[in-house]
């Protein structure tokens, strides 16, 4: 399997009807992504995986958007994206005029600006996700062509 191979099969299973189900009245970009973020790292595993986020400004540390990085790919409720198919993504499909990825630690995501906390699914329900995606996918495939330093194009993350 390849990497946009990867990355359509789990918009599928994403966007199915079992998984939606998981986040009643709002998708895993409009609200359910630090869930996603969450159930990723637990079917994964944390060592393999690195939380990052979206922000509007340098000084903003409620994130706008969160979700993985494994190896040079990051994964959300669009599948498996470089940095400049996430940059552009938010930039030109979220109408953001700044866009800053960077990693973060979500234990210590402050609340938004109006007061509202990071907003997670139950427990339950995270749980749930993790053994949907355990039911499509085999782990050590999947991890596999995330770190293959074969794969390497212009949406890779830059050099810094």
């Amino acid at each position: 399997m390849k990497i946009n191979d990867l990355s359509y099969r789990l918009k599928r299973v994403l966007w199915s009807d079992e998984a939606l189900a998981l986040i009643p009245d709002f998708g895993w970009n409009d609200g359910g992504c630090r869930s996603l973020m969450k159930a990723f790292l637990l079917w994964l595993g944390p060592n393999e995986l690195r939380p990052y986020q979206i922000v509007k400004t340098h000084e903003q540390h409620h994130s706008e958007h969160a979700f993985v990085q494994v190896g040079r790919w990051f994964l959300d409720g669009d599948g498996v994206s470089g940095f400049y198919e996430m940059q552009y993504r938010w930039r030109f499909e979220e109408g953001f005029s700044d866009v800053i990825i960077r990693p973060f630690n979500p234990e210590d995501e402050p609340d938004h600006v109006n007061g509202d906390q990071p907003f997670y699914i139950e427990g339950d329900r995270i749980h749930a996700l993790v053994r949907l995606l355990d039911r499509h996918f085999d782990k050590s495939e999947v991890l596999g062509i995330l770190r293959s330093p074969t794969v390497a194009n212009a949406t890779d993350i830059p050099h810094r």
